[in-house]
């Protein structure tokens, strides 16, 4: 039976950290792990790493704007004076699901992806990343698996997770999607 941190662990990604506080009502500007195309939507919670467990925070809606493509201002509903935000300043953010569920990737970020490892999660095949297609509204990779190049979606069904460091790209390839 896993702990509700295991779970929270588990459903959520590293998403940036706190750099500093906005304003004198608490805002948070966190620098994100990869820069932010735009903002399509944002989640309810925040996960903030204290001492080494994610603590979750209400978003408050209204509050959340993108200041650039590596900066997101927040406001949280617990936190409403500088004092408490300064207190979250250096710590890691979480949030839920995958990246592309909240952000759209941006031109620079897409374009570094090129010679990234890609991992297919349904079939386990590898390839590599060659390639993307600015399609306006439908952003594609271009990735060579088994010795075949295909394109595939830049969307959060097909994009499990990204990891810069590593320069791998976990995906969710739908069955039959390669032999296109």
């Amino acid at each position: 039976m896993s702990s509700i941190t295991d779970q929270i662990e588990s459903t959520t990604f590293e998403a940036g950290w706190v750099v500093k506080v906005h304003g004198v009502n608490g805002k948070l500007v966190i620098r994100m792990n990869r820069p932010v195309g735009d903002v399509m939507d944002f989640p309810e919670w925040l996960f903030i790493r204290i001492d080494g467990g994610l603590v979750p925070f209400s978003v408050t809606e209204e509050s959340v704007f993108q200041k650039d493509i590596n900066h997101v201002v927040v406001g949280l509903g617990e936190i409403s004076d500088q004092k408490k935000a300064m207190a979250l300043v250096g710590l890691a953010c979480n949030l839920e699901g995958a990246w592309t569920d909240w952000f759209e990737a941006s031109r620079e970020e897409t374009n570094s992806l090129t010679g990234f490892e890609v991992l297919d999660e349904i079939s386990g095949k590898t390839g590599k990343v060659i390639g993307f297609e600015d399609i306006p509204g439908n952003p594609l990779l271009e990735i060579e698996i088994d010795g075949k190049k295909s394109l595939l979606p830049m969307q959060s069904e097909f994009v499990v997770r990204t990891d810069t460091r590593k320069r791998k790209l976990i995906l969710r390839i739908p069955e039959g999607l390669l032999d296109l």
